[in-house]
């Protein structure tokens, strides 16, 4: 059986956006764990994120999330916290993914595993795999894919978690989190 680990990000990496920089993973033994959460994502043609969903549908995401055979793994960064060459960038981009793939990998009870992300800019594919071989060697796991993608079901999750980690420290707004915490397994702020 393969697990999945799936992440996306939330806050923005320039030096003058917010002050907060999440990324987010779903860590589970099979995607299908997952399907009440995405059943529960509004679908009206165009891609819904955390960011442009009601409060009622958050909720909704997120309460399947909190009913799900999953694990969540956060790191949050304050970028007011970081030496100037963590502060914003890709170089805070790169920081950030590695270690949240660090702890994702290491709470993945499967010895196979797939890694998906958001599709974006930050990072190339190949410094992608390059993060991911590296690590799952320390933890003896067998990454079968590991990819960028765009719209996947359980990368869409993921974002809405991202979403609820990053309104906690951004907005102190703790209601969607607080539905997801008894999933969190790793929560680091740095």
């Amino acid at each position: 059986m393969t697990g999945l680990i799936a992440i996306d990000e939330s806050g923005d990496l320039g030096q003058r956006g917010s002050r907060h920089f999440v990324i987010a993973a779903l860590v589970t033994s099979r995607s299908r764990h997952l399907l009440g959460a995405y059943k529960a994502i509004p679908r009206d043609g165009r891609e819904i994120k955390f960011y442009d969903s009601s409060f009622e549908e958050r909720i909704r995401v997120l309460t399947e999330v909190a009913r799900a055979d999953v694990k969540i793994v956060y790191l949050c960064i304050d970028k007011e916290k970081q030496d100037e060459s963590y502060k914003s960038g890709n170089a805070l981009y790169r920081f950030a993914l590695e270690e949240v793939i660090r702890c994702a990998l290491a709470e993945s009870i499967n010895k196979d595993v797939n890694v998906r992300i958001d599709e974006n800019s930050f990072i190339k594919r190949k410094d992608l795999e390059e993060i991911v071989s590296t690590v799952s060697k320390e933890f003896g796991k067998n990454v079968k894919g590991c990819s960028k993608v765009s719209s996947e079901r359980c990368v869409r999750i993921a974002d809405y978690v991202a979403g609820s980690v990053w309104a906690r420290y951004e907005r102190e707004i703790r209601e969607y989190y607080d539905i997801i915490k008894e999933k969190v397994s790793v929560a680091r702020e740095s």
